[in-house]
């Protein structure tokens, strides 16, 4: 059994010389949705998910289920080993790369497509997390509201590991609960547009940013990088993100 990564355009640590491919696989997903690991998925981001729409690719759906498949068959040791050797593959592309030059920042995003499905999960993140200090993790996620599935217990204290709320208007309320209990969570913010991400976020502490490959004013990928890591406020959590679903 092991775990498969994915590549992402957005968030790839190394691109091929015509900045079109990503080189390294430094992400990972789960099917999204309620049925499967989403449990604090809202009407809005079942609108608009991005990732949802990817699955419908050749074999993308069958990519990240076979993930899913073999987590859930697992206690949270289980999950931890393969996390893991997932990890192990993906230290050995960077270090392979560095080995022929490469300037190759070890930085994973975790789910590019779904979220934490269960505490167990979470928490198998977590042991994998502080056993690589050196890598810098980012993820999203809904599985904040103790009414469905509140992980952010699991994952405090970890200074390698930046986590934002994926807030919209149906969860918002959620959102402020979850920053009392735990400010150091930040917050991806989305809304019809900027301006109205703006409004909502204005009386929230600290820096807030617009998403600039969402507003179009930095590619998807180019030979200067991916956006996230060009970016590079999502992966070091400096502030909060506004996401726009209109992209204006």
């Amino acid at each position: 059994m092991s775990l498969r990564r994915s590549t992402d355009r957005k968030t790839a640590n190394l691109v091929s010389p015509n900045g079109k491919t990503p080189k390294i696989a430094n992400s990972f997903g789960l099917p999204a949705g309620r049925a499967y690991s989403c449990p604090g998925a809202t009407a809005t981001c079942q609108r608009v998910c991005y990732a949802g729409r990817l699955e419908h690719g050749k074999g993308v759906r069958e990519f990240v289920a076979r993930n899913l498949d073999q987590l859930i068959e697992q206690d949270r040791a289980g999950m931890a080993e393969l996390l893991a050797e997932m990890l192990t593959d993906f230290r050995t592309d960077c270090e392979r790369a560095r080995s022929k030059g490469a300037t190759v920042p070890l930085a994973f995003r975790i789910h590019w497509d779904g979220d934490f499905f269960s505490l167990p999960y979470a928490q198998a993140w977590a042991d994998v997390i502080g056993a690589n200090p050196d890598i810098r993790f980012w993820v999203y996620t809904r599985s904040f509201d103790p009414a469905t599935l509140d992980v952010l217990p699991a994952l405090g204290g970890l200074p390698n590991l930046t986590v934002y709320l994926s807030v919209d208007p149906d969860n918002i309320a959620a959102a402020e609960q979850a920053r009392r209990r735990h400010p150091w969570v930040g917050w991806a913010y989305l809304a019809e547009t900027f301006t109205a991400g703006r409004e909502v976020l204005a009386d929230q502490p600290g820096k807030r940013y617009p998403c600039p490959e969402n507003g179009g004013r930095i590619p998807l990928i180019s030979g200067k990088g991916s956006a996230c890591i060009r970016c590079g406020i999502c992966p070091s959590g400096r502030g909060d993100v506004i996401f726009s679903i209109s992209k204006r």
